[in-house]
């Protein structure tokens, strides 16, 4: 970890001091006019995996951006988990809403991604990290989810 954050800031330190051209290649600028590192592109072209409402105001840092589960998979793990504790009914029963009454914790839940898929499926999560700021973007995601209070 301690040669990525070298690396970064030696880039960083790069970028300043060299020409605008060479500042072009080393970023990108997406069509919001954010200038994002271009190491970052390739998230940037499948943030609608990894956020379907991305448009609406997702926020992400650059350590989100790598470590985000994609939103297919955070929805079929939440699924999964609630219907272990919630499963189907048998032929006579009423029928399963599907929302397990369980609380999940998340240890390490970055922006938020598996979070969110947690919160539409269990009654209660619980969401860790160790960065405030990424703690305060997971809030903000799960607003823009409407499942900010199940968290």
């Amino acid at each position: 970890m301690g040669k990525r954050k070298r690396k970064q800031s030696q880039s960083a330190h790069m970028t300043t001091a060299n020409s605008v051209e060479s500042r072009s290649a080393s970023t990108f600028v997406t069509p919001q006019g954010q200038e994002m590192p271009a190491a970052l592109e390739k998230y940037w072209q499948q943030r609608y995996n990894f956020f379907w409402r991305f448009d609406e105001g997702i926020a992400i840092d650059e350590e989100g951006w790598y470590s985000v589960t994609p939103e297919a998979i955070a929805e079929d793990t939440a699924e999964r988990i609630a219907q272990l504790y919630n499963p189907k009914p048998r032929k006579n029963e009423q029928k399963s809403t599907g929302f397990g009454r369980i609380c999940i914790v998340d240890a390490f839940c970055g922006v938020g991604g598996n979070a969110i898929k947690f919160a539409e499926w269990c009654e209660h999560v619980i969401a860790i990290d160790i960065d405030p700021g990424r703690l305060e973007m997971a809030r903000h995601n799960a607003e823009i989810y409407g499942v900010a209070d199940r968290i």
